[in-house]
């Protein structure tokens, strides 16, 4: 009597990240929120400068503070969701997929310096006294690593998406051109807004996001 030795099941690429599916959907349904209260707050007056920024914090301090919680929330969930998605995209397209998948997880995690920055913001609010010392330093004295992190922020979350919704276009005959498409629309969307002065948009721009993910991990291969 012989024993066989069977070999474990492959590991779907969907599951290599736990709560992936969840962590993606729910981290852009989470920046989407925060993008709406954000740009709620910037409606309500022009900001221009960082004292403008400090007298906008100061008026709307709790809308802030819960703004500031959903950001991070974002930030926890969008880097593993971000990789979640990657992986399911590179059984077809790996490329694409992985360079796609890179520049968004860390764009993402240069986004965190926004957060942390509100906080520190508020922060300053909350002492009282005269803020001009923390107008003076983040106008005039930022470091080079401080503008390093903007620019990995700034060109990882914009160009990151893109290119995972191009990939997800290369793969027309697996997933629907219109959630692709959503893909590719939200950076330019996002960006769209913040030129424009239209504070819907960016909040609009994670929602894309959020629907393109979700085709991404709950369509069944």
């Amino acid at each position: 009597m012989t024993t066989e030795t069977l070999a474990p099941a492959p590991v779907a690429a969907r599951d290599t990240v736990p709560f992936g599916a969840s962590a993606a959907i729910g981290g852009a349904l989470a920046l989407a929120a925060c993008n709406a209260l954000t740009n709620w707050v910037l409606s309500q007056q022009t900001y221009e400068t960082t004292d403008d920024m400090l007298e906008m914090i100061a008026a709307n301090r709790t809308v802030m503070l819960v703004a500031d919680g959903l950001g991070f929330l974002a930030a926890l969930l969008l880097v593993p969701g971000i990789w979640a998605v990657t992986q399911v995209l590179r059984e077809r397209t790996p490329v694409l997929a992985g360079i796609g998948g890179w520049l968004a997880a860390s764009g993402y995690v240069g986004f965190m310096v926004l957060v942390i920055e509100g906080q520190v913001a508020l922060a300053v609010v909350e002492a009282g006294g005269d803020p001009g010392t923390y107008v003076d330093a983040m106008d005039n004295h930022g470091s080079l690593v401080q503008l390093a992190i903007y620019v990995v922020f700034g060109i990882g979350g914009l160009l990151g998406p893109l290119v995972l919704g191009i990939a997800m276009l290369r793969q027309r005959d697996h997933y629907p051109a219109w959630a692709g498409i959503a893909l590719v629309l939200s950076p330019v969307v996002r960006m769209g807004g913040l030129a424009l002065g239209i504070h819907v948009m960016p909040a609009v721009a994670s929602l894309l996001m959020a629907l393109a993910f979700a085709v991404v991990m709950l369509r069944r291969r």
